[in-house]
């Protein structure tokens, strides 16, 4: 993972509602692109698990731990969608250190962390390499494995709402070690149900005609003819003056890719049959390939994947987080996946 470099430390006691366990605590610390956890007021000896949940990129994740005797033990569900997991089997001064990653859509095999996640046993500190991001989201909690509990008994959680004892759990609350702010970086408590912020505000942006400025209203006209709009369009000063209005998300609509008369054979892309198309540009509900966005909106059709990730990017350093239709009843006639063919939900 890419480095951060910010010598900073942050530490958040009992009172500011961080690791909360009959006194316990956690501190975090960045430097040197190292992200360190040290937990206190815990009993961390041979036979007890540290666990460290974090979000460390924009890319979905998952908000349920996978279980498994001996190691993960009960299911946990986090108030966040974790992309790494790292765990300390503690032992007689020393611990073996794993990980998880979500990666394809799921939680890779529980495997041997890499050389550079370290364990001090003498500071109970767990030493992290850390993404370049701005923020990140982390969960802690721990376990105790001993007198034969497989399964193992949650000792301590990062909430004073979860009672330790045996069986899945659910955290409320996570860390949100925040790394853009000027000077020192701060910590908040934040909650998956918003208990922490204001609800919600949607802005729905039809990508199509945001950013199109071309005033012909030819009937059935083409892409050339009338104009459309492109991901590169919804920029930072539009984001930014979204944002200011008071907007949590933006719902960007119909960039799947739907079946359009567009020919676009030289990216593999060829018009589609226009019997079964409404109109030129076609419906952006009728979805050609549920794992693509539409090369219309693309300023190079080619790389319109990568053009969407920009806006994504985009939204995210204003603060806004995305949301995208997702019309799983409503499939075009030629749908097939360039992405995902093995998910060709068009045959059978």
């Amino acid at each position: 993972m890419a480095g951060l470099f910010l010598p900073a430390t942050l530490f958040l006691g009992l009172m500011s509602a961080a690791f909360v366990s009959e006194g316990s605590g956690v501190q975090f610390s960045v430097a040197q692109e190292r992200l360190t956890v040290k937990l206190s007021g815990t009993d961390l000896g041979p036979g007890r698990t540290l666990f460290v949940a974090l979000r460390a990129g924009p890319e979905p994740g998952s908000a349920v731990i996978p279980f498994g005797e001996n190691f993960e033990g009960s299911t946990m569900f986090l108030p966040f969608q974790a992309d790494h997991l790292y765990f300390v089997q503690v032992g007689d001064g020393s611990g073996k250190i794993f990980e998880r990653r979500w990666e394809n859509w799921k939680w890779s095999d529980r495997r041997v962390a890499p050389n550079d996640v370290a364990w001090d046993a003498s500071e109970a500190t767990l030493r992290l390499p850390v993404p370049g991001l701005k923020k990140i989201d982390a969960a802690v909690y721990a376990k105790d494995f001993r007198d034969g509990k497989t399964w193992g008994r949650l000792s301590a959680a990062q909430d004073p709402a979860v009672a330790p004892g045996e069986g899945d759990k659910y955290i409320p609350h996570y860390c949100e070690v925040d790394l853009s702010a000027k000077g020192a970086p701060s910590v908040k408590v934040r909650s998956r149900h918003g208990h922490d912020s204001g609800r919600p505000r949607i802005y729905q942006l039809f990508v199509r005609l945001f950013g199109n400025v071309n005033e012909t209203r030819q009937p059935n006209g083409t892409c050339a003819i009338n104009g459309v709009g492109k991901f590169n369009d919804i920029n930072d000063a539009a984001l930014a003056s979204l944002q200011k209005l008071g907007f949590s998300h933006i719902w960007l609509t119909g960039v799947l890719q739907q079946a359009t008369g567009t020919d676009y054979s030289e990216i593999g892309q060829p018009a589609d049959d226009p019997d079964l198309l409404k109109g030129i540009a076609g419906s952006p509900y009728a979805i050609k390939d549920y794992f693509d966005v539409s090369p219309d909106y693309g300023v190079d059709p080619k790389k319109r994947l990568a053009e969407f990730k920009a806006l994504l990017d985009r939204l995210h350093k204003h603060q806004l987080k995305a949301v995208i239709d997702f019309v799983p009843n409503h499939v075009a006639r030629c749908y097939h996946s360039d992405i995902k063919p093995e998910s060709d939900f068009g045959t059978g």
